[in-house]
């Protein structure tokens, strides 16, 4: 019967078992060491391209508070007008025209609109941690609070200029006068007096006195930091992280 022999396997020694591990090793830390590089490197451009999104936001909001602060700024005025022509006899002295202006004038509406694109995108994402920067983190923070803190005054404002507005229609001739128009549409004769009730006046103007008060206390200063916030980040970013084009 033949035999057959196998070739007789050579044996590795300890040191390149050594090797072959080592090897490996730095193949998979290399591995490693290349995905994070390549993570650092993308989450550094999302970075940017957040920062520049909310700076853009920024430009926008800038312009929406500029825009509240004048309306803002027209209903304090006309409130601080009234009260002081109240409070000297003086109110029921003025034209009809000029009443009419100033009091339908004091209790504008005063809006507030925010740009959530970047914002949305990461809270809802929880691409927040993307945001190294410490300084532009926290002042982004900072200006979401303040959105929070100036829509609850704006509701408290708002509620206030409602009142303000009944009393105001209790009080004057805004129908007549302003509009000139009847239920049915047709045009009749302004009303020769601006204030309908005289007995209304005095709770009028106790509404502007709370209007005008609520605006010069607390909400023109929250606009007027939140603008001065905006324009610092606005300008802090455009050095940090400059536009592409730049």
């Amino acid at each position: 019967m033949e035999v057959h022999h196998h070739p007789e396997v050579e044996k590795k020694g300890f040191k390149e078992y050594i090797l072959e591990g080592l090897m490996i090793f730095l193949a998979v830390t290399m591995g490693f060491f290349a995905e994070s590089l390549r993570e650092h490197i993308s989450d550094n451009k999302k970075e940017k391209e957040y920062i520049r999104s909310f700076a853009e936001d920024l430009k926008k909001d800038t312009a929406a508070l500029h825009y509240s602060i004048r309306r803002l700024n027209r209903d304090i005025t006309n409130c601080d007008s009234i009260i002081r022509l109240y409070a000297t006899n003086k109110l029921t002295q003025k034209p009809d025209s000029l009443v009419l202006q100033m009091s339908f004038g004091a209790g504008h509406s005063v809006d507030v609109f925010f740009n959530d694109r970047t914002s949305s995108q990461l809270k809802g994402t929880g691409s927040m941690r993307l945001i190294r920067n410490k300084a532009i983190a926290d002042s982004m923070l900072k200006y979401w609070n303040n959105q929070f803190r100036l829509q609850q005054m704006h509701d408290r404002f708002e509620n206030i200029r409602m009142e303000q507005h009944k009393a105001g229609w209790r009080t004057f001739n805004w129908y007549a006068t302003l509009y000139n128009i009847t239920s049915t549409g047709k045009e009749r004769a302004p009303a020769t007096k601006a204030i309908a009730d005289k007995s209304q006046l005095t709770d009028f103007v106790n509404v502007c006195a709370t209007l005008y008060n609520s605006g010069t206390g607390q909400y023109l200063p929250l606009l007027k930091d939140q603008l001065n916030l905006a324009t610092k980040i606005i300008a802090t970013i455009n050095k940090q992280y400059p536009p592409e084009n730049e």
